[in-house]
């Protein structure tokens, strides 16, 4: 295939090509709708409590896996898998309806989120450190404008009634089936020899200084001779990558935010049912019980964050210096956006404020990506990535089951107030984190 044996550019464009195929998902911007439609007919109970809960749990499970074999198995079988699933999703939702199926979807879709580490971790693992802020925002720039076209045509087949909610799911899946295709252009990704590994680690020098450089040189000799293995030495090995400040700091802010986004994306469309259902009880109007503008805001937020996502690639900040800041204020803001969706109780507004939301995660996600990757040896980002999002999931897992059992999903408007209330706790732990930094000096 033409993107073997090609320089580091066209691999990330062969790269960014998949991103755009895989999330050129249409039916997604009406997924819930579709399962409240008379083909499914699920109730809104059902889809909350029963089955988008199943997914939740699912991408913590496979998570596990993909965190301890994506650098294993050197990224690009991970993504065949990916795209695989998303084959094998879509073709259930287009020819089955009952509840079991449903709940298959739900498992492959925990698989097919749990391996999009390897999409984000695949371009590090051949290009030099100095282009890791710029190959983030490109990958991460793919991915959004894949779903801008998703959305963009979504609602224009919608808008026009040359598709319906059902009908989008072949189109989906025929965007899925080419990204399985792509897959196959894709050069493997060979181990890195141990010179590459001592450069790396030079140039890291300062940024890692919580952690001693001669100790992670040994560390890497001795991962490149266990890594043909999966051992409980090789597993502790990667675990220092942990040492460093800098990376728990950064960390923990991706498992937070991402935690908190991922329920976002899960459980909008219900809330948009539900002020869709609102408005027009008290508009004395036939109500479909449809908001008829996902896609067009999927397709806004999207274009909008590429914009932001490219931006990040070429900005120029002391991270060191601004960080905790930069985390502040955007948590702030989001806490705000989340809060007035419900306190306005407008479907119009609840847009509005899921793209600013969703542009500030997706700008600062891409960020916290090239700082954690230029602190990361090359041979371990996978493992780090891959931990960070099992340990978003495991948060996220355990937000849903708390929240199922007390009764709080029963009302998209009460889970996003807590979402609300999550952002703030996050806007706050780094300002008492900044404080004591400030105190200490």
């Amino acid at each position: 295939m033409f993107c073997f044996n090609m320089t580091w550019k066209t691999i990330s464009l062969c790269l960014c090509v998949y991103g755009v195929l895989k999330e050129f998902r249409p039916s997604e911007s009406y997924f819930i709708p579709y399962l409240l439609s008379p083909r499914m007919n699920f109730t809104e109970e059902q889809v909350n409590n029963e089955i988008l809960t199943i997914g939740v749990y699912a991408s913590m499970i496979f998570i596990i896996l993909v965190s301890l074999t994506t650098d294993w198995l050197r990224y690009k079988i991970v993504i065949v898998i990916q795209a695989f699933c998303g084959v094998c999703i879509y073709a259930l939702l287009s020819f089955l309806t009952s509840f079991t199926s449903i709940i298959v979807v739900q498992i492959l879709y925990g698989m097919f989120v749990a391996t999009e580490v390897a999409y984000f971790t695949y371009t590090y693992s051949v290009v030099n450190i100095k282009y890791y802020q710029k190959v983030t925002s490109y990958i991460r720039a793919a991915h959004l404008l894949g779903r801008f076209f998703s959305g963009f045509f979504s609602q224009v087949f919608i808008s026009t009634k040359l598709f319906d909610i059902y009908q989008l799911n072949f189109l989906t899946l025929g965007s899925l089936t080419a990204a399985l295709i792509w897959t196959m252009t894709l050069p493997a990704v060979k181990k890195r020899s141990e010179n590459d590994s001592t450069i790396q680690k030079l140039n890291l020098g300062e940024r890692i200084s919580g952690t001693n450089i001669e100790d992670r040189d040994n560390d890497s000799i001795e991962n490149d001779t266990e890594h043909s293995k999966m051992s409980w030495k090789y597993f502790k090995t990667m675990c220092k990558e942990y040492k460093s400040l800098y990376i728990l700091k950064w960390s923990f802010w991706v498992i937070t935010a991402t935690c908190c986004f991922n329920q976002v994306l899960f459980y909008i469309q219900s809330l948009w049912e539900s002020l869709s259902h609102d408005e027009c009880l008290e508009n004395s109007t036939i109500c479909t019980k449809t908001s008829e503008w996902n896609g067009a805001v999927d397709a806004v937020y999207t274009i909008i964050s590429t914009f932001i996502t490219f931006l990040c690639g070429s900005i120029n900040m002391n991270m060191d210096k601004y960080s905790n800041l930069l985390i502040i204020v955007t948590s702030l803001v989001q806490f705000v956006t989340l809060y007035l969706s419900v306190v306005y109780n407008s479907i119009y507004i609840s847009y509005i404020n899921y793209i600013i939301f969703c542009t500030i995660y997706q700008g600062m996600m891409t960020i916290a990506s090239s700082e954690i990757a230029k602190c990361v040896n090359k041979d371990n980002h996978g493992f780090v990535f891959g931990v960070n999002n099992l340990l978003a999931s495991t948060l996220q897992s355990l937000a849903t089951f708390f929240m199922t059992m007390g009764g709080l999903s029963l009302s998209s408007k009460i889970l996003f107030e807590w979402y609300a209330v999550f952002c703030l706790i996050i806007g706050v732990f780094y300002l008492f984190l900044s404080i004591l930094q400030v105190v200490k000096k």
